[in-house]
């Protein structure tokens, strides 16, 4: 999905919500789409760049050689390397809960067919919620989260990506309530919520001595996500 035009959050333009988010854009000329597809290849290549090396890795040059653009496109598009940086981030942000909706979506439509073990689909999503490995994306988010009390402007951007990623998480906790896998008693935003704030709050875990093994987190994640199903 194309992200999509100046992201610019160090320098003077104006900055909304839709210069930080991936949307899909309307029918636009040919040559608009070839520099969606540059501004996209770019983000990616420095989404590549953060997992592998952390931003002291993003050298914008470097970035420009792998994608195959000038210089002066960074620059045009996104303000400048920070700027880069930031969209990246917010993709890696919006990247995250969109895997594990995606995955639980395909969980209740293996309910729904009829086949599948729903319960022990939910553990491996449990599993990828609990991994150590997104301890960096998580301390991102806060980072991300905290910025916004310094830099007003990025009010809007953030409480737009919370606000999708927690529609889509309604969404589909609505359907597990249709299909008898959630309490359809509880309310659907609130049940969406308590989800995503057990993921996002064990960025604490980063931080404290003896932390519990991925797995044994795991199992008190499930633990609390099959409170919500029917009795």
């Amino acid at each position: 999905m194309p992200y999509v035009t100046l992201v610019d959050i160090g320098h003077d333009r104006e900055v909304t919500s839709a210069h930080l988010l991936p949307r899909r854009p309307p029918r636009r000329r040919a040559e608009q789409s070839r520099a969606l597809a540059k501004i996209d290849a770019l983000v990616t290549e420095t989404v590549r760049v953060l997992e592998s090396e952390g931003e002291a890795g993003v050298r914008v040059a470097d970035v420009c050689d792998r994608v195959g653009v000038s210089y002066g496109t960074v620059y045009h598009h996104f303000g400048d390397r920070e700027g880069l940086i930031r969209a990246a981030q917010f993709a890696r942000l919006r990247a995250q809960p969109e895997q594990d909706i995606d995955a639980f979506a395909a969980a209740l439509d293996r309910v729904g067919d009829g086949g599948g073990d729903f319960i022990d689909s939910l553990m491996e999503i449990c599993r990828a919620i609990a991994s150590s490995d997104r301890g960096p994306v998580r301390h991102i988010r806060t980072s991300v989260l905290a910025s916004t009390h310094a830099r007003p402007e990025l009010r809007e951007p953030v409480d737009e990506l919370e606000t999708n990623v927690m529609d889509d998480l309604e969404r589909t906790v609505a359907r597990a309530q249709e299909l008898g896998i959630a309490d359809p008693s509880l309310d659907a935003r609130a049940i969406a919520a308590y989800l995503a704030a057990v993921s996002y709050g064990l960025v604490l875990v980063e931080h404290i001595d003896r932390r519990p093994s991925d797995e044994a987190l795991a199992q008190v994640i499930l633990r609390g996500f099959t409170a919500f199903m029917p009795d």
